[in-house]
């Protein structure tokens, strides 16, 4: 990757701010230098005490990616020594990490400063992989995400295009590293001579804020729950006159939300880029310019530099005209290399030349896109299709925010209990199905995955079981 390969170019601009410690290019540089050297000597350390010759020139490594300097420097270690690395969630249980290290069986498992050697074997594992990424986050039990070099690079380099990134810049990691969005906002500051500020504040400590306004943070990123917790916190009330511009992805943001956003980024001058991604596309798919923010509140925009968007239906034809839904397919360099769930697929791979992200989307007269659901989350209910995406959406129309799942038997609408007399009367315009086909339930708070989205299958799970506790 040419900006891994340039980092000391940058000379003495700030790379990383971690909680307080300040550290250059040259310095990071010589720190993935300097790991590196460490990394290779326990190899052929731990090859002396066993008496056991080693050819282990390309180790597969598992690192815990928190958001940390020891944390990037390994990632970074990895990346420009070659060797292919496995990031998982530092939350992760023991449980679902020693099922990852069954499966894999890496050489290293790299957690802080804590190096743990495993094995000396080398695998046979394809030069073309560089990265795995699970789709799990802290849950475990999801697929691995295969990535290349290539698929870094070109996604980079094709944000790096659109968003008004330069070497001045301060963007705080609000995201794990360990989730595609957020390493992608180290990749591109990384390729652009700029500052990722790495804490362990979150939204509800006064540090975080004092943080924002002292360093000062010059771009923000962050999912639609987290923007949710600004937002309730006034921070569209504030004056950030730094505050160069911000972004949104991670899942559908509601046009409440995004009307809010857009008009905080035009009182303040920072324009707001929503965009779309998927891990298997390692991060970017599409993106929204800031001038229609608060124009199509609904829309993820068109393919991001480089790449091609289209619709396909049922049958796999091309959808040609506006207005009409299907699968979304994206084809683009960072189309992933594959699906992997142990270490023998690690071996061969048939890169994608198109990726069918499973999102249902329409396309509009300007050539915009925009989700309306997603294909997994639809019931049939009575032999009608019921999009609980869209559902939730009519519901959002209504100011009223509802969590939709169930199965082909019933529908759960789940909501926060001091709104479940206003959804009850909603049910009865919005509905067209029988009563006794879905139910309403309180829920006092919305369970999230690490990225910041609706934990649907924990909420489903957590509705039956409020239910089989109802007398």
């Amino acid at each position: 990757m040419s900006w891994l390969a340039s980092l000391k170019t940058w000379g003495k601009n700030t790379a990383i701010y971690d909680n307080g410690r300040i550290v250059s290019y040259l310095e990071l540089s010589d720190l993935i230098d300097a790991n590196f050297l460490r990394l290779k000597a326990l190899t052929e350390s731990e090859s002396n005490k066993s008496a056991v010759t080693t050819n282990l020139d390309r180790p597969l490594v598992m690192l815990s990616m928190g958001n940390s300097l020891v944390s990037v420097v390994h990632y970074l270690t990895c990346l420009s020594a070659g060797w292919p690395v496995i990031l998982i969630n530092p939350k992760l249980s023991n449980d679902a990490t020693n099922s990852l290290l069954k499966d894999y069986r890496p050489n290293f498992l790299l957690r802080e400063s804590q190096i743990d050697v495993l094995s000396l074997t080398q695998h046979n594992i394809a030069q073309s992989l560089a990265v795995i990424m699970m789709t799990s986050g802290s849950t475990g039990g999801g697929k691995g995400v295969a990535l290349s070099a290539s698929n870094i690079e070109a996604n980079t380099n094709s944000i790096c295009q659109f968003l008004p990134i330069n070497s001045s810049d301060i963007a705080l990691a609000s995201m794990p590293l360990s989730y595609s969005y957020g390493l992608s906002i180290l990749h591109t500051h990384l390729a652009k001579g700029a500052c990722t500020a790495l804490t362990s504040f979150t939204v509800m400590d006064r540090e975080f804020w004092t943080l924002l306004e002292a360093l000062p943070v010059t771009s923000l990123a962050g999912v639609p729950h987290w923007y949710d917790m600004l937002i309730r916190l006034r921070f569209t009330r504030r004056h950030l006159p730094h505050l160069r511009y911000f972004t949104q992805a991670g899942g559908r943001i509601s046009e409440n939300i995004a009307k809010a956003l857009s008009e905080f980024s035009e009182k303040n001058a920072s324009p707001f880029y929503r965009m779309y991604g998927q891990t298997e596309a390692t991060a970017r798919i599409a993106w929204l310019p800031p001038e229609l923010a608060g124009v199509k509140l609904d829309s993820i925009g068109k393919a991001i530099p480089g790449g091609e968007l289209c619709l396909k239906d049922e049958t796999g034809q091309v959808i040609k005209g506006a207005g009409v839904e299907g699968e979304l397919h994206f084809k683009g360099e960072n189309c992933m290399l594959g699906y992997v769930n142990n270490i023998d697929q690690c071996a061969s791979f048939s890169p994608l030349t198109s990726l069918a992200t499973g999102d249902i989307a329409k396309r509009d007269e300007d050539g915009d896109y925009m989700i309306v659901g997603r294909i997994k989350r639809i019931i049939k209910l009575l032999g009608e299709r019921i999009n609980l995406d869209g559902l939730e959406a009519m519901f959002c129309s209504k100011q009223l925010d509802v969590k939709c799942c169930g199965n082909d038997s019933v529908l759960y609408i789940c909501c926060q209990p001091d709104n479940k007399a206003n959804v009850d009367a909603q049910c009865e315009v919005l509905l067209s199905i029988p009563p006794s086909y879905f139910k309403v339930v309180s829920v006092a708070q919305w369970p999230l995955l690490h990225n910041g989205k609706t934990d649907y299958v924990a909420l489903q799970k957590q509705v039956e079981g409020i239910l089989n506790d109802t007398p």
